[in-house]
């Protein structure tokens, strides 16, 4: 009976990660900020602060997570997000805006990592762990398809009223946190006791720096997010610039998802024929060449290199969170998944205002060139370093 009980978790979780993308504000946000007096670099503030709130944020509530519980840390987060919704919902100017940004960092950071380890610890219990890449796929792809539907139905809406997005998005949350209530915790997770915050979160900064395995796992997983957030940004320009009419933006965004699917779907069954070393290069070179060529062609066409960039990141991120956890003792997961996804912010908001700076300095095709060139470099560095002793898809 109580195996029948944590095995629902995984039903459970499916529901989970399709209510969290139910974001039906997504396509519209800059027209609502702008409706509200936001200007375009006011509108980048608001997004710098959200991204440092999330590294803040982010190794404190995987400490929290692995001390406490990780159906406590998604319940918390789902309830903050539906804060963040509500305050977003009424705000009405900058400063209102901040705090909803902020509070909504704090809701995503409760559930990073969190997600994960509750999922993984789940299927341990229940010994079914190599399933891990198949539910995760499984389950990243409802987000994509929640994400891709909230997209369609948010441009309707917002041509009645930008803010009742808001309120769509506030009954999401209200439902997430009704879910999260009903999880169970996998009983052979195991609380750290005594071990205080510092001690705990230290050591695991140490675990993360000392393990060659995990060490190459945080950089590729950094580096990748970082290629990724700068690419997004330049999705829209690019888009424009290929002739797309505005009104079209909104179905052509949610058809990206699409693909993120299926990527997601079938990236346990791709990575078992192509294994580890390939898939690696598979997830590198397919995302910079994409860059590249969308450097050179500006046409309804190029977005079959978004698409490719899409389907990637559906397959790598089951694909990266297997072989991370595979790596992970359970009271330390939450807290070094965690430690991974603070790196990837720190990067991105160290690197990704440079390559905006290129973007307005140079044409958007240049700095498409020089995003592809310099992340081809840096990854082929940390795949020479990581080739002697790395073995990411066995279990340590």
């Amino acid at each position: 009976m109580v195996t029948e009980n944590i095995s629902n978790n995984i039903k459970k979780f499916y529901i989970f990660s399709f209510l969290r993308e139910l974001l039906f504000i997504i396509p519209v946000v800059v027209l609502f900020w702008q409706e509200n007096g936001l200007s375009l670099t006011k509108i980048m503030i608001l997004q710098a602060i959200y991204t440092l709130s999330i590294a803040i944020f982010e190794v404190p509530t995987g400490v929290f997570a692995d001390k406490i519980g990780r159906k406590q840390s998604l319940t918390i987060g789902a309830f903050v997000l539906l804060i963040a919704a509500v305050v977003y919902s009424i705000g009405y100017n900058f400063w209102q805006f901040v705090i909803a940004e902020v509070v909504w960092g704090l809701g995503v950071t409760f559930a990073s990592g969190a997600d994960s380890a509750f999922v993984y610890d789940t299927l341990k219990q229940l010994k079914k762990e190599h399933d891990f890449k198949k539910i995760w796929g499984h389950s990243k792809s409802l987000e994509y398809l929640a994400a891709g539907t909230a997209a369609i139905v948010g441009g309707f809406v917002a041509t009645y009223s930008l803010r009742l997005n808001w309120v769509l998005v506030a009954v999401s949350m209200l439902l997430l946190f009704f879910v999260s209530l009903s999880f169970k915790e996998p009983k052979h997770y195991q609380k750290l006791g005594r071990k205080n915050y510092w001690s705990h979160t230290i050591e695991c900064f140490k675990e993360s720096l000392t393990n060659k395995n995990l060490l190459f796992l945080l950089l590729f997983s950094s580096l990748l997010s970082t290629m990724w957030g700068i690419a997004l940004w330049f999705y829209q320009p690019y888009m424009n610039q290929s002739g797309l009419k505005i009104a079209y933006f909104g179905l052509v965004w949610a058809s990206f998802s699409i693909f993120a699917i299926t990527g997601s779907k079938y990236a346990h069954k791709i990575e078992e024929k192509l294994k580890e070393k390939l898939s690696l290069w598979l997830i590198v070179l397919a995302n910079i060449l994409s860059l590249i060529f969308m450097s050179y062609w500006f046409i309804i066409f190029g977005f079959i290199f978004i698409v490719m960039q899409q389907f990637i990141r559906g397959f790598a991120n089951p694909v990266l969170q297997d072989y991370t956890n595979k790596h992970l003792t359970s009271e330390k997961r939450a807290t070094l998944l965690s430690i991974q996804n603070l790196s990837g912010k720190l990067m991105f908001t160290i690197f990704g205002p440079l390559f905006g700076y290129f973007a307005d300095k140079f044409t958007l095709s240049t700095t498409l060139l020089i995003t592809g060139i310099t992340f081809l470099f840096a990854f082929s560095l940390l795949m020479i370093w990581g080739k002697n002793g790395q073995n990411l898809s066995k279990v340590h």
